[in-house]
Parts: C-alpha cells; structure tokens; sequence
C-alpha cells in the first residue's frame, strides 16, 4: 500500500509543482518523471488488490510480474525514445507529456490492471463480515469515484474536456487518500483496543 501511494503522491508532486520543478529540472526530466510516477499506479493497485485478496490465482500472479516488466520498459522507451511520449505541451496555462504510439498500450494496460484488481476487491467483501465489508465498500466506492475523475488527465493529453470531469476530477483524490486510510485501519487489524481490552492486555 506504501509503495501505490508514492507512486500516485509522485506523479501528483510533479503535477502540482510543474511551474517550478520545470524550470529547475527541464521539461523533459520533469515529464519522465511525471509518467515514472504514473505508470507504476496501475501496477502497485494490481499488486495490493493480490495481496489484500490472498490470491493465488497463476494467471494473475504472471500477469503482475509481466506488469512489472512492461511498465519498466515503457519507462525506459520514454526515457530513450520519443515513441511513448514526445513533447510537452501547454493546455490551459498547465503542462502535458504528449502521448506517442506507445502511450496507447500503457493506457489499455492501465484500465486492465485497474479494472482487474477492483474486481477482485469486489469478489473478496463476500469473506468479509460486515462491518468490514462496509469499510471496503467505502474504499471501493472512493476508489471508483477517484479513478472516473483521474481520467481526465488523460482527456486533456491528448486536448479533450468534458465538464464537470475536467478540471474537478482530481479533487476527489483526497478523499480516496483518506477512505484508504480508514480502510487500512479497519480491515488490517489495527483497531485501538477498548478501555477494558487495553487493561487486559496490560496485565
């Protein structure tokens, strides 16, 4: 979980500072940097939803390794190559990697790792008892909700808006943080014990 929160805390510093780490970093570091953070998002989520759900399924423990691969070649085509992304450019007044051929395959493996892991999320609240189904409900519900919103980073790539999504659909992404905080807390075992609970454990 540490590891798919950098990853999306990452790409957004870079979105949120890009007037100045730009300056400082040129625009192509910043924009390698930027995708870096980016393209690990789907595969970190894919690799927690295995390990919250205890999946021992061989086709997704393969698919997440070749994951890992791809997702590091993609990162080195972008560093090496303009086929992933080419120059940065400007729509309203904030900055964007232009997606190139290669883009389009990250995309699709990006809504496939998404998609997979969140059903599987889906089919594991039926080992839950209830109160911890409503806690990942609520995860699932804020994770749904923030991805719907995260598209339109990708809209705007390649110059398409559609109100409301853009500009408002990252601002549920706080929200998201915070329900995966109450999720972690809830579903991992890590309730504060109650006064009567704390003294037993005391003596």
């Amino acid at each position: 979980m540490c590891l798919y929160w950098f990853s999306i805390g990452f790409w957004a510093f870079f979105v949120g500072t890009q007037s100045v780490t730009i300056s400082f970093l040129s625009s192509f570091w910043w924009g390698w940097l930027l995708i870096l953070g980016c393209t690990f998002i789907p595969v970190f989520f894919f690799h927690l939803s295995l390990v919250i759900t205890k999946q021992e399924n061989t086709t997704a423990k393969r698919m997440l390794i070749g994951s890992y691969w791809v997702t590091v070649a993609f990162n080195i085509f972008n560093l090496l190559t303009a086929f992933f992304t080419g120059e940065i450019v400007y729509r309203d007044m904030y900055a964007y990697p232009k997606p190139a051929f290669l883009f389009i395959f990250y995309f699709l493996l990006f809504d496939l790792l998404i998609l997979w892991g969140t059903l599987l999320l889906l089919r594991y609240l039926r080992r839950l008892t209830t109160e911890k189904q409503k806690c990942l409900k609520l995860f699932l519900i804020t994770h749904v909700l923030a991805y719907c919103g995260g598209m339109d980073n990708f809209l705007i790539m390649v110059d398409v808006r559609i109100p409301p999504l853009y500009p408002y659909g990252l601002y549920v992404i706080p929200f998201y943080a915070l329900a995966t905080i109450y999720v972690a807390y809830r579903l991992f075992g890590c309730e504060i014990p109650r006064t009567g609970e704390a003294a037993g454990l005391a003596n």
